[in-house]
């Protein structure tokens, strides 16, 4: 009498193979050609997201269509869309990732400089742009101090936030120019975010000059 292998069940010493689930007797530890193939199951949390997401998007189809029906325009519905797809941005998406802090706060803050931008177009249709002179430089400070203090304290992660307080250094750079070509004139916000940002750049390539340069040539693969 022998045991399968992989199930345990007793054979009788005649079999070839296990009754019950096909494996070779005689081929001991090796691979089976009676294995069968590993299957992908969905867990439980991604039937849960995907039905969210259908769900969302369902909702945000009805109340697009029932707006036109009525109203022969997109009006209401523009902030069911905005309600679902914030959360969507700044909860769901860096959750269905793996866990990385710096891509929560990253997503969070992205969703509270749209909001911002989606009030001042809700209140005054950006008659006058405040989100973009005003909110917006306000969000990216407070953002930018976060990304200090934890670039301090996670040893293990710094490159991460090192390499994110560069592109906050570009964006602000890249604002100044949005507001010369959009406002024909630059507010004192973007130039304190362009400020800091360039203090934080200098920084890194004085105190961290070979890891910071290091991981640019490797972010820009050179």
């Amino acid at each position: 009498m022998n045991k399968c292998r992989r199930c345990g069940v007793i054979i009788d010493g005649a079999a070839v193979n296990c009754p019950l689930c096909g494996a070779h007797v005689n081929e001991g530890n090796s691979p089976s050609v009676y294995d069968y193939p590993a299957v992908s199951v969905k867990t439980q949390k991604q039937i849960v997201w995907q039905w969210s997401l259908f769900i969302s998007l369902l909702a945000i189809a009805v109340s697009m269509v029932v707006d036109l029906a009525v109203n022969k325009t997109i009006t209401w519905s523009v902030h069911v869309l905005f309600g679902l797809a914030l959360p969507w941005l700044c909860i769901a998406r860096p959750l269905l990732l793996k866990f990385n802090l710096r891509k929560h706060i990253t997503w969070g803050f992205i969703g509270i400089i749209a909001l911002i931008f989606y009030l001042n177009g809700w209140v005054n249709d950006f008659a006058e742009p405040w989100a973009f002179w005003l909110g917006a430089p306000v969000a990216v400070l407070v953002w930018q101090s976060v990304l200090e203090i934890l670039c301090a304290l996670d040893k293990s992660g710094r490159a991460d936030y090192e390499m994110a307080l560069t592109k906050i250094c570009l964006l602000s750079l890249i604002c100044i120019g949005i507001s010369f070509a959009w406002l024909k004139e630059c507010t004192w916000g973007w130039y304190v975010c362009a400020g800091r940002a360039a203090i934080d750049v200098c920084a890194l390539c004085i105190f961290a000059k070979h890891s910071y340069f290091g991981e640019l040539k490797r972010r820009l693969h050179i």
